[in-house]
């Protein structure tokens, strides 16, 4: 769980370096690809982040359709990664239980 929590921030901190040493190369000394080598790096920094959170979004749905307490399995994906908790919301499937207490 943790290890794909730091790959993930590994990948972006490499990414950000090749594009700060692109931007800051004494090859490339105009102003164009300075600029645009920091903006690939926000760009690409701003896409994982709303990925992200989108996933747990989806985490979140899921918990709720399957009748499973949402801020507990946040919590969970928070701790571990949310599509790791998406897999195992897939797998476990939807508690029954508490159909029966609301409808009976």
């Amino acid at each position: 769980m943790i290890k794909s929590k730091r790959l993930i921030a590994t990948c972006l901190s490499v990414l950000m370096v090749i594009s700060a040493i692109a931007a800051n190369s004494t090859e490339v000394q105009d102003p164009v690809s300075s600029l645009l080598g920091g903006t690939f790096a926000l760009a690409t920094l701003i896409i994982f982040a709303v990925l992200y959170f989108i996933w747990y979004i989806f985490v979140a749905i899921m918990a709720r359709n399957r009748n499973r307490n949402v801020a507990l399995w946040i919590l969970f994906s928070l701790l571990g990664t949310p599509l790791l908790m998406m897999l195992i919301l897939f797998c476990i499937g939807k508690d029954k239980s508490e159909d029966k207490r609301y409808n009976d």
